[in-house]
């Protein structure tokens, strides 16, 4: 065309390159009108244009619906990744809560989440580092009180020995009686007292371990019972034992005779002549239960959520001899078994402990 009509090429180049008007908009609108193409005319009637909106619109449709396929799959696969990853820091965080305090979450990507499992460590190795510290303290808190103990027992043997040496003499002085009966009584509230924050210590400090062998509970409470006899006869207090059958019981012997006599001999400070103790030894297939229950004095309401609390002295007994650590002493022994202690007490009427131990083995003799 450019060598048979060099002017029509030229006039074609300057109709696509030009500027375009107004005119020209309703020039080429005119002329498609005139071909039968107007703005109200459907696409579908005019077979080129349909074959084309069609095959775009399939691939426009398989394009948009890949699209949204990965979407879905990348979302997926990074809440499968997140979910994960929760799950472990989860399962590491209750191992932390269940004693495993060295472990650590292990996550070194980047993320919130794995600045939260920083943060989870750093105030794991915090609190580490605390119990640490913590167990140092109570193991120099046990040395000190193992130390004034033994420094205390020669005074104290000494002043035990003068005041049976001045008992034996013969006086018929009422005051002197009197005060040797006082002595005696404040010395051995002081070696009890010494004894027990020495046994208190080794349990705080968490060096005791206990050696667990079955034992009849049946001849423990009985031994426990014999050792107040004297003191029982003397207060004019009596005593029973009820149990429908000898109950075994995996413990540690001599930590279990401790919790026990010191719940025995709580009974036996507050209660008055005539009174009565008994111990009563129940087991379930799920639970045993040992009954101290006494017709004494009873508890105060105001005292009742307090006398587990270490040197806890009520405002209405203080004129007992008590040191105020022997039913904390048995608390924590009991719940070092698995079990615990539930009080039930009327003023005037009386009191009843009861020790719950779980009954795993259920062991009959």
């Amino acid at each position: 065309m450019k060598q048979k009509h060099p002017e029509l090429a030229v006039d074609i180049q300057e109709a696509f390159t030009a500027d375009k008007l107004p005119d020209h908009l309703e020039t080429g609108k005119a002329l498609l009108e005139q071909s039968g193409y107007k703005n109200g005319i459907q696409l579908h009637l005019i077979p080129q244009v349909d074959k084309f909106y069609r095959s775009n619109k399939a691939t426009n449709l398989i394009f948009s619906s890949m699209f949204v396929l990965v979407i879905l799959l990348v979302v997926y696969l990074f809440l499968k990744t997140h979910y994960r990853k929760i799950d472990q820091y989860n399962n590491d965080i209750s191992k932390i809560m269940n004693g495993e305090i060295s472990t650590r979450l292990d996550d070194n990507e980047e993320g919130n989440l794995s600045k939260l499992a920083a943060s989870i460590n750093l105030l794991t190795a915090s609190l580490y580092t605390h119990i640490e510290k913590e167990k140092q303290n109570r193991v120099f808190l046990k040395d000190i009180l193992t130390n004034v103990s033994h420094q205390l027992k020669t005074p104290l043997s000494a002043l035990t020995m003068y005041t049976d040496i001045m008992r034996n003499e013969n006086t018929d002085n009422d005051v002197i009686v009197k005060f040797l009966d006082k002595s005696e009584k404040e010395l051995e509230r002081m070696q009890t007292l010494i004894a027990n924050l020495l046994k208190m210590a080794k349990l705080d400090a968490g060096i005791i371990e206990l050696n667990k062998s079955n034992h009849i509970l049946n001849d423990i409470i009985k031994q426990v019972a014999e050792s107040f006899e004297t003191r029982l006869s003397k207060e004019q207090k009596t005593w029973a034992v009820k149990s429908d059958c000898k109950v075994a019981y995996l413990c540690d012997r001599e930590w279990m005779l401790e919790a026990l006599s010191n719940l025995f001999k709580n009974a036996v400070e507050h209660t008055r002549a005539g009174n009565h103790i008994s111990v009563l030894i129940e087991e379930t297939p799920l639970i045993i239960k040992i009954t101290f229950e006494d017709n004494g004095e009873g508890i105060h309401p105001d005292d009742i959520n307090h006398i587990f609390k270490r040197f806890y002295r009520s405002r209405f007994s203080q004129n007992k001899q008590g040191t105020g650590i022997g039913l904390s002493l048995a608390k924590t022994i009991i719940e070092m078994h698995g079990g615990f202690i539930s009080v039930e007490s009327t003023i005037e009427k009386g009191t009843k402990f009861t020790v719950h131990l779980p009954n795993l083995q259920n062991c009959k003799v």
